[in-house]
């Protein structure tokens, strides 16, 4: 078929600008245009189009076309039916994190949904890209499929089968180190953005191979893709990743990746390093194919339906840590640290006695991506609750089922009815709704589902003592017995400024508020930082703490108090089993 959308990408490293233009022959009169307002796996209206610096329209001949906006994203074409157009724009790129775009002098990045202004009414066409090469040595790193005259790693021509599969495939760009490995017989290739002259490139390598062909194993060969890569940016600071369809995009620290000083020790940050490559993995399955039904298809111009990120999120955040134990990447010392550490991150805040887990995902566009000084005290967040929900869940169909069956067998149900042929052409696409997890679960446990309906629709505490104790594990809770602020504070010039203050602390207790900077404690200067000093007081010692609020000087008495719920420890009574 003769692609009927045609785009091609100029980088202009020296302006931070990616030149676009986009050709089609349009099928209808005055068509539509439209850029998309949200990246799927970041669900936060991003608006990319006020990075959008000029857009002109003209015909197959250089005549000018109107473009009247029709909104902040979407444009109208004046052309008739059966007219070919041109438009031509240009995008602003200096994003350094994994939703949008970046380009510099040292290589650059971009998802589609930032760059290619789409038409609706050919979103099915077929559409091909070609990428324009900087008067530098750089390579290409993306899994879109190339046209045949287009060198491997290469600037030239790639092709997708529709505007979906286009969006769906980031493009990296730069000098590249790269690994490569097989997995269960599928090639997988790192590519590297950073200057990482110590990496230890043999450790990331055994240690991905295993997590990729650990997971591979779990739903079953052969993988859901042709090959599969991890485009990593290694900065001085950052982290996050966001998942596609058969690659991820990853930014990390440099000193995240192992070193070659490591090959006795993982550290913490590579072992969190690993669990973040694992969990866009992961994705691979959960979400790009096991896909809700609120995404079946996307639609990018306004926000869907997300009550199911504690599903698509937390089960996939409980499987990350996971299948760094299963591999032995992760003790079972560490692996049930880990999971410890979640339990209490949820349970010290008082969002999750305020927030359900489904409305923590429904509402994720305006309150856990749009934060504000109360946001611990009023949200939940989808990843962490919805792992642990995962858990238990993990933990009940065990109990329920002699230990016969696990939450791995609702993934792999859902995966059978739902995911392996969701791309397969002309296989039907259908997405997940509640009602389908649901009878996953009761046929391997059948009181599954009064139980997730408590765990999703209330703030009870989720039943984990129990769950634990039945499923040899001891979890207990003991009460928190050191002296602490009840808020998170940066240093400021002169003292220490709070930025957040959590319910029931003795920060909020003491009348303390966001943006007040503490100086002193019993009229002496604070030198470090408050939970320091804190620490040199007895328990309910009576300090007063002065403050600056609106350059003003104030002054408050704060009873010194520790954290009013205790900690959970986890230990086993027999050994957790990696299967």
């Amino acid at each position: 078929m003769n692609p009927v959308v045609a785009y091609s990408v100029t980088p202009l490293a020296t302006r931070h600008v990616f030149a676009v233009s986009l050709v089609f022959t349009s099928r209808i009169d005055a068509p539509e245009l439209y850029l998309p307002t949200w990246i799927a796996g970041s669900y936060m209206l991003r608006d990319f189009a006020r990075h959008i610096v000029r857009m002109a329209a003209v015909t197959e001949s250089g005549d000018a076309l109107t473009l009247t906006p029709l909104g902040q994203s979407n444009w109208r074409v004046a052309c008739a039916a059966g007219q070919t157009v041109r438009v031509d724009y240009e995008v602003f790129a200096h994003d350094t994190s994994v939703r949008t775009a970046f380009l510099d002098g040292s290589g650059g990045f971009f998802n589609g949904t930032s760059l290619f202004v789409g038409v609706p009414h050919l979103a099915d066409a077929v559409h091909t890209l070609r990428l324009h090469a900087p008067e530098c040595d750089w390579q290409i790193a993306t899994t879109l499929p190339r046209a045949s005259a287009t060198p491997a790693r290469g600037f030239g021509d790639y092709v997708a089968r529709d505007y979906d599969e286009l969006v769906d495939h980031p493009v990296r760009m730069g000098a590249l180190t790269w690994l490569t490995f097989e997995a269960a017989g599928t090639p997988h290739e790192v590519a590297i953005a950073g200057h990482v002259p110590l990496l230890n490139r043999a450790l990331l390598t055994k240690d991905l191979q295993a997590i990729c062909a650990a997971q591979i194993e779990f739903f079953g060969a052969p993988a859901p893709f042709e090959r599969y890569l991890f485009m990593v940016d290694a900065r001085s600071s950052g982290y996050g990743g966001l998942e596609h369809r058969d690659s991820t995009a990853l930014l990390c620290q440099r000193d995240d990746l192992p070193l070659a000083s490591d090959a006795l020790e993982r550290r913490e940050p590579y072992l969190n390093f690993l669990a973040l490559c694992s969990h866009e993995y992961f994705h691979a399955w959960n979400v790009k194919r096991i896909k809700p039904a609120a995404f079946v298809p996307y639609d990018l111009s306004a926000p869907a339906d997300t009550s199911l990120l504690w599903f698509f999120e937390g089960v996939t955040s409980y499987y990350d840590d996971l299948f760094l134990r299963r591999t032995a990447i992760l003790t079972e010392t560490q692996y049930l640290k880990r999971l410890t550490t979640t339990l209490n991150q949820v349970t010290q805040a008082d969002g999750a006695r305020t927030q359900t887990v489904a409305d923590s995902g429904f509402y994720a566009w305006t309150k856990y991506y749009q934060t504000s000084p109360n946001t611990p005290n009023a949200v939940v967040s989808y990843y962490t609750k919805g792992a642990l929900v995962a858990w238990c869940m993990d933990l009940h169909i065990r109990r329920a089922s002699a230990q016969q069956h696990s939450l791995d067998d609702v993934m792999r149900d859902l995966w059978a009815a739902f995911g392996r042929d969701f791309y397969t052409p002309n296989h039907p696409q259908k997405g997940v709704i509640l009602a389908d997890i649901v009878a996953a679960c009761v046929r391997v446990a059948p009181d599954m589902a009064a139980v997730l309906t408590q765990m999703l629709y209330s703030t009870d505490d989720l039943p984990l003592v129990e769950l634990c104790a039945a499923n040899g594990l001891n979890l207990t809770q003991e009460p928190a017995n050191t002296p602490v602020l009840g808020a998170t504070v940066n240093k400021a010039d002169g003292g220490y400024q709070i930025t957040r203050v959590a319910n029931h602390g003795a920060a909020q207790q003491a009348g303390l508020a966001p943006d007040d900077v503490l100086i002193a404690f019993d009229q002496l200067k604070l030198t470090q930082p408050p939970e320091a000093t804190l620490a040199r007081y007895p328990l309910n010692h009576a300090i007063t703490v002065h403050f600056w609020r609106d350059d003003a000087l104030n002054h408050t008495i704060l009873h010194n108090a520790p954290a009013p719920h205790g900690a959970y420890q986890l230990t086993a009574v027999q050994s957790v089993q990696k299967e």
